[in-house]
């Protein structure tokens, strides 16, 4: 049977790579060429078809020093399987983590969404479900096991932190507002992107609790009666009683009108 030499810019051209590319695989041992008597390299079918496998072999990242490894192996096959499982985890664990990084794009998209379009706004909400992972600490604490929690797992780093505070109105209905705890919570819906075990008797937010929202700008983390009289207010004309407590969320800070802020969702239970 005749065997075909191909020249190296042939080959280029059929593989779609470039000349310093094949000679960088041959440097590295895992490939071969043939010399003329001239000196010009080819390469024969055999090296062609060495080559498809080379080629195949790359896409699925696995790397040269692999390659080389395997071409002197005593047990090839055994050998190959071996890195085709870490290669298979190597690429589970990718997809992990773009589909962590997907649910993290989603949940700032929801976050802008929400701010861009109800920013002062006044409504009625379910207050979010979630599950509570800290189940009480202070607004400083929370902060240091906001990350103490994302390092040691992953996906986690979309906690958000609920603020619960108690309200009352002081003279010439003036507002006074006591802060009292803080919780660390993770959207129900998140639960399947976060690499944390969450047994089943983890303490949930109140299911079905109705309250009135708004989404502030405020220039700190801690809302104002400027904020929160509006809301009691705009409840009450609505006929509904207002809880003594209310919840605040800290989404994400930026500027508005120039300013400095601190973009907060605010829930005040009615009933």
């Amino acid at each position: 049977m005749k065997n075909t030499k191909y020249k190296i810019g042939d080959v280029a051209n059929l593989m779609g790579l470039s000349r310093d590319t094949l000679r960088h695989y041959e440097k590295r041992g895992i490939l071969t060429s043939q010399r003329e008597e001239n000196g010009y390299r080819y390469y024969t079918d055999q090296d062609i078809s060495h080559m498809i496998t080379i080629l195949y072999q790359r896409k699925m990242n696995i790397r040269l020093g692999d390659m080389k490894a395997l071409q002197n192996s005593e047990n090839t096959i055994d050998d190959l399987t071996a890195i085709m499982d870490t290669r298979l985890r190597e690429e589970e664990q990718s997809i992990r983590m773009h589909q962590q990084n997907i649910a993290r794009l989603q949940l700032a998209r929801s976050d802008c969404e929400d701010i861009r379009c109800n920013i002062g706004k006044i409504s009625l909400r379910d207050f979010p479900a979630a599950y509570i992972i800290v189940p009480r600490t202070d607004l400083s604490e929370s902060i240091r096991l906001w990350f103490s929690y994302s390092r040691q797992y992953s996906g986690l780093d979309m906690m958000y932190t609920f603020s619960e505070y108690a309200w009352n109105r002081g003279e010439n209905h003036t507002l006074r507002m006591e802060y009292k705890n803080s919780q660390l919570v993770l959207f129900e819906h998140l639960k399947e992107y976060v690499d944390y075990p969450i047994p089943p008797d983890t303490p949930r937010t109140p299911c079905s609790l109705l309250c009135v929202s708004a989404c502030c700008a405020c220039p700190s983390l801690t809302p104002g009666s400027e904020d929160l009289l509006p809301m009691i207010d705009w409840a009450e004309r609505q006929g509904f009683l207002v809880s003594q407590q209310f919840y605040s969320t800290y989404t994400t800070r930026g500027r508005v009108d120039g300013q400095d802020s601190y973009f907060l969702r605010i829930y005040i239970p009615v009933f």
